[in-house]
Formats: structure tokens, sequence, C-alpha cells
């Protein structure tokens, strides 16, 4: 058994609704994950991702470079109640993500 980095993203109006509705969120990450799965995406069109065993390896590299956002764990509480395999998930707002991807 092993832990997986498994990120899914949404969009601008899915967000609030996945915060408002925990439930909804995860069949929603179940439903894309599925979709994926039977059809092939390029990293561009997939919404679903996983890092598999190495996101504890990324999560130290982008720490020693001074990485300014956390997006191996997220930043912002996420259905802090529930447990979605290895405790409550977590994610990163549209201008953190924006952050992390200006070169």
């Amino acid at each position: 058994m092993s832990m997986n980095g498994e990120y899914l993203r949404v969009t601008p109006e899915e967000l609030p609704r996945a915060l408002k509705d925990p439930e909804w969120a995860l069949d929603l990450a179940e439903e894309i994950q599925d979709v994926q799965e039977d059809i092939e995406t390029t990293p561009a069109e997939a919404r679903h991702f996983t890092t598999y065993q190495t996101w504890n390896l990324l999560d130290f590299l982008l720490k020693r470079s001074a990485f300014p956002v956390d997006i191996v764990h997220g930043e912002e509480p996420f259905a802090e109640a529930d447990d979605w395999g290895y405790g409550p998930p977590q994610y990163v707002t549209a201008d953190r993500v924006r952050l992390a991807a200006t070169p």
C-alpha cells in the first residue's frame, strides 16, 4: 500500500459548489477520474492528475527551491471534517495557481 498524490482541476464555477457540498465534489472527482481512465487525454486537457508516490519528493524539492505556492499539499482547507483517503483535501486558489504558473 502506498500514498499517492491526487489532484483535480475544477472550473471557477465548480469551486464554490464544491466548497459548499464536499460530497458533490468527491462524486465529481471520482467521475472525472473514471472518464479519464476510459479515454486518453493530453496533460493540458486532463482534469485529474496523480503524482503516485513522488508527491513527497516533489514537496521536498519545491520547498528547497523556495517555491512560493504549496502545490503539493494545497493551501486552503477544504471539507475539513472529511477524510478522502489520507486526510481532508485542500485546494489552491486561482490567484495562487497563476502565481505558481508564472515563470
